[in-house]
């Protein structure tokens, strides 16, 4: 790989190389979102972390591509890709879904190649070990115990709710 250069490999469109790297930090998305969500880490990291931004198929500039229809095929696929850019320590970083995909791309690697990152960050996702908990359905209630739940959920800025009336008569 050359350093500065772009890579031409689809599940890593954004990494720039940067000479003397001692790490890549591979990014794994949410659901729904695109390697661009981790566009400016570079710019903000040591010069000794090489950021990895993920793309994951049906997303972005994969977007032609059909999207992973399970976890399975998506982490066999995506650890034959990026298997020649693990010849130096990594670290994986995944946000909700993506932390969910870094685990089990984690544990492949583990299995099939003897390979684990130096460090895994996770943010956003119970720990797979956990009971999953389903919140209760709020979009289709009533206004009153809608807007009580998105303040339970932190969901609405004081601004906001400061000005509430202000806006449903705009909103009107």
């Amino acid at each position: 790989f050359k350093h500065g250069s772009v890579s031409g490999l689809p599940w890593l469109p954004k990494v720039r190389s940067k000479a003397g790297s001692k790490l890549r930090l591979f990014c794994f998305p949410y659901a729904g979102g695109a390697s661009y969500t981790y566009s400016s880490w570079d710019s903000l990291l040591p010069q000794e972390i090489e950021v990895c931004p993920v793309e994951l198929p049906g997303r972005a500039s994969r977007m032609r591509e059909p999207a992973a229809r399970n976890i399975r095929s998506l982490v066999q696929s995506m650890t034959a890709a990026l298997l020649p850019w693990l010849d130096r320590p990594f670290a994986f970083y995944g946000h909700s879904m993506g932390a969910l995909i870094s685990f089990e791309l984690a544990r492949e690697l583990r299995r099939s190649h003897k390979l684990q990152p130096v460090h895994m960050f996770v943010s956003s996702c119970l720990p797979p070990h956990s009971p999953r908990r389903r919140e209760k359905v709020t979009y289709n209630l009533p206004e009153p115990q809608f807007i009580a739940a998105l303040r339970r959920f932190n969901g609405i800025p004081n601004e906001v709710q400061e000005h509430s009336e202000e806006l449903m008569q705009l909103a009107m």
